[in-house]
């Protein structure tokens, strides 16, 4: 890819298209991708860590991330992806520090966020009663009730949209790129503004997807529960952790697309084939 990342316009219809064209895809490359799925499902039990967990898989996301789309890259080329693809940016040390950079990015973004609203809050409720009520849901929510949350959380949210934002096109920019993590950023940044409209159908279609397969796991696990008892539940449990992950892979994929049609790359155009292939499709 060249280095000056040309930003095309898209509109609306194209946003509403990248949830779809992620699932054709899927299906194509349905057992690879599963195969990642469970992979980045293991690794993310690394949260359970007492203390640093979450902040480690916080780090790795990105990296895993670019791991999804490399395999939608594959895919597209006709070949199937190792499970292994899903961690093939840390064998790059380039890759592996500037997708980890993204990774340390995305952490004080949202470190941000949380100072922004916890600093609204304790200006009205006053930090002893803050720290009362973290101790106590009933506590809490009388806390809030009293306090107007508007401010705060907007602020908060507009921090947190721009660091998506910032990430949104920074994490295939350094996967296939190889930019750097602050020319990645404002990169991302500047392509998401000028690409509003289509991230507003790639809203409009997310939530639609999410919604379905809300209704679907709860009229199933309904039916698995009246139907099964405890057994039941543990399926039902399988099948929503399942779902999760797919649900990863499907919005990792669409990112994918929304690269392609940005920033105009096609499938298989690194510069360096420094990532081992596999089977042919």
């Amino acid at each position: 890819m060249r280095s000056e990342f040309p930003i095309a316009r898209v509109g609306f219809r194209s946003g509403l298209g990248w949830l779809p064209l992620s699932a054709e895809w899927m299906r194509r490359g349905f057992r690879p991708l599963f195969a990642i799925a469970a992979v980045w499902l293991g690794i993310s039990l690394i949260a359970i860590i007492p203390l640093v967990g979450q902040t480690l898989l916080a780090l790795l996301t990105p990296l895993l991330t670019a791991g999804v789309m490399l395999a939608f890259d594959r895919i597209g080329e006709g070949k199937m992806p190792p499970p292994g693809t899903l961690v093939a940016a840390w064998t790059d040390p380039v890759r592996r520090s500037r997708l980890l950079a993204l990774g340390i990015f995305a952490m004080l973004g949202g470190l941000m966020a949380a100072i922004i609203l916890v600093s609204w809050l304790s200006n009205q409720i006053g930090t002893e009663a803050l720290e009362a009520a973290v101790q106590s849901p009933d506590a809490m929510a009388q806390a809030l009730s009293g306090a107007s949350l508007g401010g705060g959380l907007l602020a908060s949210g507009t921090v947190m949209v721009a660091v998506l934002a910032g990430l949104y096109f920074a994490i295939p920019l350094v996967m296939f790129g190889k930019a750097g993590a602050m020319k990645a950023i404002s990169t991302s940044l500047s392509a998401v503004g000028k690409n509003w409209l289509a991230f507003i159908g790639f809203g409009v279609a997310a939530m639609a997807v999410a919604g379905g397969i809300l209704i679907v796991l709860l009229l199933v696990s309904s039916v698995l529960t009246l139907a099964l008892g405890n057994v039941g539940n543990l399926l039902v449990q399988m099948l929503m952790l399942i779902a999760m992950m797919l649900f990863q892979i499907l919005m990792a994929g669409a990112q994918y697309m929304a690269f392609c049609q940005i920033f105009g790359w096609s499938p298989g155009l690194e510069d360096e084939h420094d990532i081992e292939d596999e089977t042919t499709l």
